[in-house]
C-alpha cells in the first residue's frame, strides 16, 4: 500500500487575489471617514463635538498656511525622536549585557523587571518635581517606555539563539568576540525589530500624554490651545498628525527591517 505524502497545509506563495491589495488594505478606512462625513453632515452628532473630515481638512490649510502645525509638528517629532534614540540605545545596551553574560543579567535584570510594571504616566508627578516642566521631563518619558519593549525583545532574542548554533561556530574556531558579532547579535535582530516597532508605537502614545505636561510648543499644545476654544477639529488635526506619525514611522521601520534582514527566508503570509 502506497502512503500518500501529506498536503502542505500552507503555500510558501501568498495566493493571488483578485481584488488589489490596496484596495484591501485602504477599503474599510475609506468607508468609515466616508460614514463620518455622513453621519456629521445630516446632523446625528453636533459638529462641535464631531467635526467632518471636510472641515477639518480644511482646518489642516488653515493652520498650514499661518505655520502653527508645521512648527508643532517640527518640536513633537524631535522631542519623540530624541526620546526614543535614547531609550533604544539604553535598552540594547543593558539587553546585549544581560543577555550574553549571567553577571549582567543578575546585576541589570532584576532592576528593569521591578521597573517594568510602572507606567510611565504614574511616574510623571515626580518626573516634575525632579526636572521641573521644560522639555527634560517629556523626553524622559519617552525614554522610559520606549526602553523596555528593545531590552525585553533584544534579551530574548539572545537567549533563544539555539544552543547548538553556538556550540557548532565554536567548533570551526570562531572566537568569543566573533561568536557574539557573527552568529549571536544578528540572529537577535528579528527580535530587536519587534521590540522597536513597539518602542516606536509607544512613544508616539506616551508623548500624547506627555506633552500635555505644560507644554507651550508643540502638537499636543496646539490640542490644549484648542480645547480651550472648544475646537474640537484642530483637536482631531493633531490627534491625525500623531496617528500619521505612528504609521509613518513604522512602514519606515518595516522597510529598514526588510532591507536589514533580505538573508532571512521568512514566511510572507498565505
Amino acid at each position: 500500500m502506497t502512503i500518500a505524502p501529506p498536503e502542505l497545509a500552507l503555500s510558501t506563495r501568498p495566493r493571488r487575489s483578485p481584488i488589489p491589495r490596496w484596495v484591501r488594505k485602504w477599503s474599510i478606512p475609506i468607508l468609515v471617514i466616508a460614514l463620518w462625513e455622513l453621519i456629521s453632515r445630516i446632523g446625528l452628532v453636533d459638529e462641535v463635538l464631531l467635526p467632518p473630515p471636510s472641515k477639518i481638512v480644511g482646518t489642516i490649510g488653515e493652520l498650514l498656511q499661518d505655520g502653527s502645525l508645521q512648527q508643532g509638528i517640527l518640536v513633537s517629532f524631535l522631542r519623540a525622536v530624541t526620546g526614543l534614540a535614547i531609550g533604544t540605545v539604553f535598552g540594547v545596551a543593558l539587553a546585549v549585557v544581560a543577555g550574553l553574560w549571567r553577571t549582567g543579567e543578575d546585576t541589570f535584570d532584576p532592576i528593569v523587571q521591578l521597573l517594568r510594571p510602572l507606567p510611565a504616566t504614574a511616574l510623571m508627578p515626580l518626573v516634575v518635581l525632579a526636572m521641573g516642566m521644560d522639555e527634560a521631563p517629556k523626553i524622559f518619558l519617552v525614554s522610559y517606555a520606549s526602553f523596555f519593549p528593545v531590552y525585553l525583545n533584544v534579551f530574548q532574542g539572545i537567549r533563544d539563539v539555539d544552543n547548538r548554533l553556538v556550540e557548532s561556530a565554536a567548533v570551526f574556531g570562531l572566537r568569543r568576540s566573533e561568536l557574539i558579532r557573527q552568529v549571536i547579535l544578528p540572529s537577535a535582530m528579528s527580535s530587536f525589530f519587534v521590540g522597536f516597532r513597539f518602542s516606536v508605537s509607544i512613544s508616539w502614545v506616551v508623548l500624547v500624554v506627555a506633552e500635555q505636561l505644560n507644554a507651550q510648543s508643540g502638537v499636543g499644545y496646539l490640542m490644549m490651545d484648542a480645547q480651550r476654544y472648544f475646537r474640537a477639529d484642530i483637536i482631531f488635526v493633531g490627534l491625525i498628525v500623531y496617528a500619521l506619525f505612528g504609521l509613518g514611522s513604522d512602514m519606515l521601520v518595516r522597510l529598514v527591517e526588510r532591507r536589514v534582514l533580505r538573508w532571512r527566508n521568512a514566511f510572507a503570509g498565505a
